[in-house]
């Protein structure tokens, strides 16, 4: 049966988050992202979700939210999938205090967005591009007062509601999240591409560089052609037609040296 007050991972809830669970779990029992909830330093400002009724996605959660703050993601483990198919990620967001509010410039707030989800209907990258979503609609939040001093839960009653319904869309999320992937392959093929075009139109320009030096060079030899033809023409008018080697000799030794000049 149900679990009425499965979902709160900490001692209290209000009676008010109770009652809207209840209406819910029907809801978030259809989706393969079983819990989520939003931190600031360790405290949850508000969570949306049930348990599968035999306290896994509690445990998981309870695991989850426990981990120690990085840089990025943390996931948590379950040794046995079979018993318990359920994982929790996490995504932690490290703001400067002193941007917004009258704190101290090295003063670090820490957000984090958790989920629970079912790894036989759900995978990583999905959970991922669920808690990516957070982080993009409770940003124009984050500068709210309950939600920078607020205590557990203070946020409940305005964005619980915002996570139930992500939760329940988490597959419109996975295709605008494999779109974009798409997208992004898309870009780097494209940027690939560019960067062969360009590589390719240097390559071009060398070989233009030396077609141009080419054809300077075969304006030199045809200018130094058109010399020797002169001068040996000059030698016949001088000395007549001769034949024989000896003359053969020395119209060689007239045109060859102008012909190594040029190799």
């Amino acid at each position: 049966g149900k679990l009425h007050n499965c979902l709160h991972i900490q001692n209290t809830m209000p009676h008010e988050t109770i009652d809207w669970i209840e209406e819910t779990n029907d809801k978030t029992m259809s989706s393969p992202i079983f819990w989520s909830c939003v931190q600031r330093d360790g405290i949850i400002l508000a969570e949306a979700g049930c348990d599968d009724g035999s306290t896994n996605v509690i445990k998981t959660a309870q695991k989850i939210t426990k981990m120690k703050p990085t840089a990025g993601w943390e996931v948590s483990r379950n040794f046995s999938m079979s018993s318990n198919p359920f994982r929790g990620i996490k995504f932690h967001l490290h703001e400067c205090a002193g941007e917004i509010d009258d704190r101290p410039s090295d003063d670090i707030i820490i957000w984090a967005f958790s989920c629970v989800y079912n790894t036989t209907e759900c995978n990583e990258e999905t959970a991922k591009a669920f808690l990516t979503k957070l982080v993009f609609v409770s940003e124009p939040l984050r500068g709210m007062p309950w939600w920078r001093e607020g205590a557990t839960l203070s946020a409940q009653p305005s964005f619980a509601p915002t996570l139930q319904q992500q939760m329940e869309n988490v597959e419109q999320i996975d295709k605008l999240a494999k779109m974009q992937q798409h997208v992004d392959e898309t870009k780097a093929i494209m940027q690939n591409n560019i960067e062969n075009i360009l590589e390719r139109g240097d390559k071009i320009e060398d070989l233009q560089e030396e077609a141009q030096k080419l054809n300077a060079a075969a304006k030199v030899f045809k200018k130094n052609a058109k010399k020797v033809k002169r001068l040996q023409m000059l030698q016949n008018a001088k000395h007549g037609v001769i034949l024989g080697t000896a003359v053969t000799g020395v119209v060689g030794v007239c045109v060859i040296p102008p012909l190594i000049a040029l190799l």
